[in-house]
């Protein structure tokens, strides 16, 4: 299979557990339906953060990821309590604390092998890495190779690449945005998500459903390659933006 030549998309829902808000997870189940979307859903494994634990706990959680999956929707391991306390600074240095960056070798190794057992033990097999707060560093992808974790949700480029033997298929959109070429992930929060944020996505869908691809399909067209000079200039862009945005946001709530 070939790259298609028109801009693919991905939607990627973070931060689900068994205890996210139901009533803000079902608002968007109806648009996945009727578009067929094929998300990657970054699952915690052993939520222990509170501001995740906004209801009481679902006891049909897991078999509804279970549904997800069969239906084609890939499992993202996403970090493994959702605690983010390390101050390291990971490769995507968007946020000062994270769960993963600068945390040594061997808990590393701990948390992401339990994470992925406690996955696999609900009868989830994770295909994907979703660092909490894109807190991850080289450590992290060292452990997610040789733990057969070869790919994960992240990254500001226009299409996948590689490093460190991990393959990357980028995220850079927090809402919906055309775009002429390339693989685009777009990261909605449910917990969080505005009634604004929902028609946005469902105007959206309406207009380019048949763009949205899944993680198999763009593995499958899109073929190995090592970062390029014209990667880190995306990059460097993507996280100036950034920044400036921040710093506007500051000055509006400081005015």
């Amino acid at each position: 299979m070939t790259a298609p030549s028109r801009a693919q998309y991905l939607l990627r829902f973070d931060d689900l557990c068994p205890t996210m808000s139901r009533a803000g997870w079902e608002r968007f189940v109806p648009l996945l339906r009727r578009y067929e979307i094929k998300p990657i859903l970054a699952v915690v494994p052993a939520n222990a953060d509170p501001d995740l634990m906004v209801d009481a706990t679902d006891d049909g959680f897991w078999e509804e990821m279970c549904g997800w999956e069969k239906d084609g929707a890939e499992i993202g391991l996403h970090g493994y309590r959702h605690v983010c306390a390390a101050r390291g600074r990971g490769l995507l240095p968007l946020h000062e604390q994270s769960e993963f960056a600068g945390v040594q070798e061997g808990l590393q190794r701990e948390w992401i092998r339990a994470g992925l057992a406690i996955l696999r033990a609900k009868e989830l097999e994770p295909g994907i890495w979703v660092a909490p707060r894109h807190g991850f560093d080289l450590t992290t992808l060292r452990v997610l190779r040789e733990e057969g974790l070869g790919v994960l949700s992240d990254g500001f480029a226009d299409s996948p690449f590689d490093v460190s033997g991990v393959r990357w298929i980028p995220q850079q959109l927090w809402g919906p945005r055309e775009k002429k070429q390339g693989v685009w992930t777009i990261c909605l929060h449910a917990n969080t998500a505005t009634d604004a944020a929902l028609a946005e996505l469902a105007a959206f869908l309406e207009q380019y459903a048949g763009e949205f691809t899944s993680v198999k399909r763009v593995l499958a067209q899109w073929p190995g390659r090592e970062q390029t000079r014209a990667d880190r200039w995306f990059h460097a862009q993507m996280m100036g933006r950034i920044r400036i945005d921040r710093w506007r946001r500051a000055v509006r709530s400081v005015g």
